[in-house]
């Protein structure tokens, strides 16, 4: 194993890599590639291609180098995205063919990167997944943040919302808390069939520090057990949310829930952004139209522009319909990402939940709708790093016995 890099950033002994190539050839250019790059700190390990070898899970990223048996290549690529833990997988591309790639993408492949590389986006790459480890070792201990938005309306971002909350409670019985960002709509208290006496606008009154006691005077809880920071109950309100409220808000609920999971609604402004910058998943939702994709490119554009380290945002495609003529595959190539999951459309069933004034598992627990949407929160509980099982004795415990009493 090779240490590269002129520094070690203070924080941790770098990268791990894991450089997987066919000849000493292959593997010796990108060696030397990354060498070049001085940052972040990486050491790598060079190996061949070998599916049925054991794996060491203890890697940050893997790169396979595309270059010669690419059959073989694409079969090692799958069987490490179907692992679990697993690294970011890169793919290092000589060949720019759009069947290629869509074959790399489909095996589980994090990021494309085309040899020769070039230095911008290697370092550009692996500063992202740096950046994503420090966030994670900065809040070990603490529960995960999980951003919804689409720059389109009628995607399901905020029925997404509830019911993976509803999910991650229902499935996994985890402590849960919804934000309403759609600030001016307040969709997520109409879905829940909440009316809130208390909403984000208390969380905005007074100068003190934002403390236990002011968040649970906030919110408002569900018969579920999940609980809601509502938006305000006027429009015009909504401009007295800052994003220093929402910075404060956040940070604290990442304390006292295993996930606090955010509708960002589709208007972007410096409140979503506060939401992002603490997201551990940043989902943009979008539909089969062609309008959809457009926007999720503008979206994409967006992020790269903002400079938001460790924020990758993945694709959610709601109400998916089999033999659309916009398929997952062409959204997939267009995007050149793979479809993180894919939520089947069911007018008919949100239609009963909604007119039912019941959630979607106690109206259709069996539904492939509720089949999908908890698909997506064991993806979620499986990579959550969660606190101290036993927290009896905390402040989590006392908050919420404090708010159950309450209800």
């Amino acid at each position: 194993m090779s240490s590269l890099g002129k520094k070690n950033d203070g924080r941790h002994g770098g990268l791990k890599v894991q450089l997987v190539g066919q000849s000493d050839d292959h593997r010796t250019e990108v060696r030397d590639a990354l060498a070049a790059l001085g940052d972040p700190v990486l050491n790598i390990n060079e190996i061949e291609p070998d599916p049925d070898a054991p794996t060491d899970v203890n890697f940050d990223v893997t790169m396979v180098v595309f270059n010669g048996n690419d059959e073989l290549s694409l079969s090692y690529l799958n069987t490490r995205a179907v692992q679990a833990p697993r690294p970011a997988l890169f793919a290092l591309l000589h060949d720019r063919s759009p069947d290629l790639m869509k074959r790399v993408l489909r095996a589980g492949a994090d990021e494309l990167l085309f040899l020769p590389l070039d230095p911008g986006d290697a370092t550009r790459a692996l500063l992202k997944i740096s950046e994503t480890r420090r966030r994670e070792e900065v809040h070990v201990g603490g529960g995960t943040i999980i951003s919804l938005v689409s720059l389109i309306g009628g995607t399901g971002v905020t029925s997404l919302t509830a019911n993976l909350g509803l999910a991650l409670r229902y499935a996994f019985d985890k402590r849960v808390a919804v934000v309403d960002l759609d600030l001016q709509t307040g969709g997520l208290s109409v879905f829940l069939n909440l009316e809130p006496e208390r909403t984000i606008m208390t969380l905005t009154e007074g100068t003190r520090k934002l403390d236990s006691i002011q968040l649970e005077s906030a919110l408002s809880k569900h018969a579920s057990g999940i609980y809601l920071l509502a938006a305000p109950k006027r429009i015009e309100d909504s401009e007295l949310v800052s994003d220093a409220t929402i910075g404060a808000t956040l940070d604290l609920m990442r304390q006292l829930f295993d996930f606090v999971i955010v509708d960002c609604g589709t208007h972007i402004d410096s409140n979503t952004v506060a939401a992002w910058e603490r997201s551990s998943h940043l989902f943009y939702v979008l539909d089969q139209s062609i309008g959809a994709a457009r926007c999720a490119w503008r979206f994409v554009d967006l992020v790269g522009r903002l400079g938001l380290q460790g924020v990758e945002p993945n694709f959610i495609l709601s109400r998916f319909v089999p033999g659309h003529p916009i398929t997952e595959d062409q959204l997939s190539h267009t995007l050149a990402k793979a479809i993180h999951t894919r939520i089947p459309r069911d007018e008919k069933v949100l239609e009963r939940v909604q007119l039912s004034a019941q959630d979607l598992w106690q109206v259709a627990p069996n539904s492939p709708l509720a089949k999908s949407v908890e698909d997506l929160a064991r993806r979620l509980e499986v990579g959550n790093e969660t606190a101290d099982a036993d927290s009896s004795n905390s402040l989590v415990s006392r908050l919420l016995n404090v708010i159950g009493a309450r209800s």
